[in-house]
């Protein structure tokens, strides 16, 4: 066991103890030990963080007496220390969160927390596999992983549903990895990322093959459609596959192509990612307008916050790949906040539905508190991480030109702000509905709040002083891909090497936002006289009425119906009901030609074989 080994070795230990104290344990205890399996894997993940600071890449061969050309070996750069402290470091706020939530499910519970932790060691060996096919298998240990944890209600048909739809979708896509990898192993001998015959064996069409396995993982247009009907697994579920170890699959392996032969592929697929980067943050904000489910439009905003990810990855240069990995981990950090806000929300409330909910504040302070931070930053509120995240991606962009990427971002911003501010008003302020009258509302419990409270204090810790994530974490990540950067970062995500103006208009905005925010909340503190009356365009509202979460997605739904009317997902539909009809009729009219005639099944499949080896 080496030092590099070690993160994964606690997750799985921590994975073996479960089932070993199964029947000893009960389910906070199950929570507890998984949380601190986990934490424990972030602290031995830690130790590696001045090695990628140094540069230096780290291995362990895993099999050294493979038989064969193929090595089952870990590679830790800078990239891959990034991705290994936001899958653990999330996983343990996530799971601290999860001992309380789900200390009430009567079974269960070891499955949970079992494929919880295999679910995290699959992102770390994805992260640091030394080659593909390590980095394949760690990719379809996540993709199980997610399939069981959706499906964990298993009795209940929309969660059956969901975990096959997540699953047909991403397994599907993912097929574009394995060709691709079987195609750079038939030109090169070798599936090692950094040796330099991959990179001559690497085209651009391998590339986009492995991009479309990325846009299923990474919930990228038009291969999104599986995320909302992923909503019906534990909240944990979602926090942990939102925020880090299942959508940022994909995103790991768009940036890890870029070690392959100096990024050649880039020039070539800029134009059409960038495309799908920027559709992909329009159609999940303009989705997401539309919900009344809380967890759904979380939902659809990860569609649209990975497609800004994405567009940083796309841009190709030290600025860019710097943005995108920045707001990855912000990403991470609100994301999985604002799951496990909903999470306490419909676990003190029984409800989900923003039409049911309202004036939870007063019952629900603190979780109210950390929404409305994890709120902010998701919208690009300036003191937060969200709003760095924003500002290095506009910039990257700007460095090269493309104000139309900077238009789309800030639509899609804007629509944020207001998609939030209709969450927020409907589900912590105003009166209670008439679902919640007679119910004792309960805040969450102090490690419910200690596991989303962390990691909201990190929302605002980063955005005040990113500098302490980009220099150790994120500039690392970035020269590991071949880019040489030497980060020159300020306080509120400033940088300071990119001349005077920008560093004078920088401040200046900053500033300028945050007396704003300070103005606003003062407003928001002085006592209203009496009750203040809604504009309603000339039609007075009935006695008590106010608009509310229906009123909004009406609204949205009407000014983007023609968005709404491209959605994918009958078209899906439709192909599988026929594929699953087609496939019915071949099993009847086999059945029938072949169960009285073993002779002919077999000769079929001789045939088959032999045809096959001729091919290859």
């Amino acid at each position: 066991m080496t030092l590099i080994t070690l993160p994964i070795l606690l997750l799985l230990g921590g994975f073996v103890l479960q089932l070993l104290f199964a029947r000893m344990l009960t389910p906070v205890g199950k929570g507890v030990l998984a949380t601190a399996a986990v934490f424990a894997s972030f602290l031995a993940t830690l130790p590696l963080v001045p090695a990628g600071m140094a540069g230096i890449a780290m291995e362990a061969p895993l099999l050294p007496v493979w038989d064969g050309p193929f090595s089952l070996a870990l590679h830790i750069d800078g990239l891959g220390i990034l991705f290994m402290l936001m899958g653990t470091g999330i996983g343990a706020a996530i799971l601290l969160f999860s001992v309380r939530y789900m200390e009430h499910e009567e079974q269960g519970t070891t499955r949970f927390y079992a494929i919880m932790l295999v679910f995290i060691a699959g992102l770390l060996l994805l992260a640091s596999a030394a080659d593909m096919l390590g980095a394949y298998m760690a990719w379809e240990v996540i993709g199980l992983c997610s399939y069981s944890l959706v499906g964990f209600w298993y009795r209940q048909r929309a969660a059956t549903d969901g975990a096959r739809k997540v699953l047909v979708i991403t397994h599907l896509a993912g097929y574009g990895f394995l060709i691709g990898l079987v195609l750079v192993y038939s030109r090169a001998g070798t599936l090692v990322w950094t040796d330099p015959a991959v990179g001559s064996a690497f085209t651009s069409g391998v590339a986009a093959l492995f991009i479309v396995a990325a846009m299923a993982k990474s919930v990228m247009f038009p291969l999104h459609t599986w995320i909302p009907e992923a909503m019906n697994a534990p909240t944990p579920v979602s926090a942990l596959l939102h925020s880090a170890c299942y959508v940022k699959a994909g995103v790991y392996l768009i940036a890890r192509m870029y070690v392959i032969g100096d990024g050649q592929w880039q020039a070539a697929l800029e134009v059409p990612l960038l495309a799908v980067g920027c559709v992909t943050i329009l159609v999940g904000v303009i989705f997401a307008m539309a919900q009344t489910d809380l967890k759904r439009l979380l939902a659809f905003h990860t569609v649209s916050q990975l497609g800004y990810i994405v567009v940083g990855l796309a841009l190709g240069t030290d600025l860019g790949l710097a943005a995108g990995l920045f707001y990855c981990l912000s990403h991470a950090l609100f994301k999985g906040t604002l799951f496990m806000c909903a999470g306490a929300i419909q676990h003190a409330t029984g409800t989900r539905d923003l039409r049911e909910l309202g004036g939870l504040a007063t019952a629900m302070p603190g979780t109210a508190k950390v929404w409305i931070v994890a709120a902010a930053s998701i919208a690009g509120v300036p003191l937060t991480n969200g709003f760095v995240a924003k500002w290095l991606l506009f910039g990257a962009a700007l460095d090269k030109g493309l104000v139309v990427v900077v238009l789309v971002g800030w639509i899609g911003s804007i629509l944020t702000a207001f998609s939030f501010l209709k969450a927020t008003v409907n589900a912590f302020y105003g009166v209670p509905s008439k679902a919640l009258l007679g119910k004792h509302i309960h805040e969450a419990s102090p490690s419910m709040l200690t596991g989303m409270g962390s990691m909201a204090g990190l929302c605002l810790l980063f955005g005040l002083a990113p500098q302490l994530l980009m220099v150790p974490v994120v500039a690392p990540a970035v020269r590991s891909l071949g880019f040489d950067w030497a980060v020159q970062m300020s306080w509120l995500g400033i940088l300071t090497d990119r001349g005077s103006i920008a560093m004078t208009v920088g401040g200046a905005v900053v500033l300028a936002s945050a007396m704003l925010g300070l103005l606003v909340y003062r407003l928001a503190q002085a006592p209203a006289p009496g009750l203040v009356s809604v504009y309603s365009g000339g039609e007075p509202l009935p006695a008590g009425d106010r608009p509310g979460a229906v009123d909004f997605a009406e609204m949205a739904e009407h000014a983007f119906h023609p968005v709404y009317s491209l959605d994918p997902d009958p078209a899906y539909l439709r192909i599988w009901r026929s594929l699953t009809r087609v496939a019915g009729a071949a099993q009847t009219a086999a059945g029938a030609v072949l169960e009285d005639r073993p002779l002919l099944a077999i000769g079929l499949v001789a045939v088959a074989a032999l045809a096959g080896v001729w091919l290859v």
